[in-house]
């Protein structure tokens, strides 16, 4: 079982990535002079977490949710500002 939600929180932290980046460009089109910092912040906090789910998810499948307990916080605190900055940058 943690070996599952191990691949299921990785395949997410794949698609938060892949999700930054479309907002990234949609967001901002041929027009736009400059990216809003949220935008711009949105895709950095997004590509900074993917390692720190990688790591997650390893740790969750080696040692299960317990041993990967204080990374995973981590991890859903990184992903929760990332939603932050994604709502700000899309509410601007």
């Amino acid at each position: 079982m943690a070996r599952l939600l191990a691949a299921a929180l990785l395949a997410a932290a794949v698609v938060a990535a892949w999700l930054a980046w479309i907002a990234y460009e949609v967001l901002c089109e041929e027009g736009c002079t400059g990216r809003p910092w949220p935008l711009v912040a949105q895709l950095i906090v997004a590509c900074a977490c993917l390692p720190l789910a990688a790591l997650s998810a390893l740790t969750t499948a080696r040692r299960g949710v317990r041993g990967a307990r204080l990374l995973l916080v981590g991890t859903a605190i990184g992903y929760a500002l990332w939603a932050l900055l994604l709502i700000a940058a899309t509410a601007g």
